[in-house]
């Protein structure tokens, strides 16, 4: 047993498999954004995050937004359309040494300049 349990648990170590994966937030500032990322600043640090359709934005109006394009027979919104530059963001990722990339799973926007 001790045999198996040893062999089991070299293999997740030695692995690029992370068991163990937390997520991490970054805070910052959006600079620009496409349909596929989101750049984010703070200070002299710069993140470029890869979203797609299951990236989950949380802004006030969002929820509305996405009923209005179902209704319209649209799969919903993208992250383009609900951030804009200048607000101040959590981006929450788990890196995935794999691919080396950061694996969105969300964004809240904490404060929005009113423009």
């Amino acid at each position: 047993m001790r045999r198996v349990f040893a062999a089991v648990f070299a293999v997740l170590v030695f692995s690029s498999v992370s068991v163990w994966a937390q997520s991490e937030s970054f805070i910052g500032t959006v600079k620009s954004m496409t349909g596929s990322s989101v750049t984010v600043e703070r200070g002299a640090l710069t993140g470029v995050f890869a979203v797609d359709a299951k990236t989950h934005v949380g802004v006030s109006g969002a929820t509305a937004a996405t009923k209005d394009a179902q209704a319209a027979g649209k799969p919903g919104i993208s992250v383009a359309d609900v951030l804009k530059a200048g607000d101040q963001v959590r981006v929450r990722y788990t890196y995935t040494a794999s691919t080396n990339s950061m694996v969105v799973s969300d964004i809240l926007v904490m404060n929005r300049i009113k423009k």
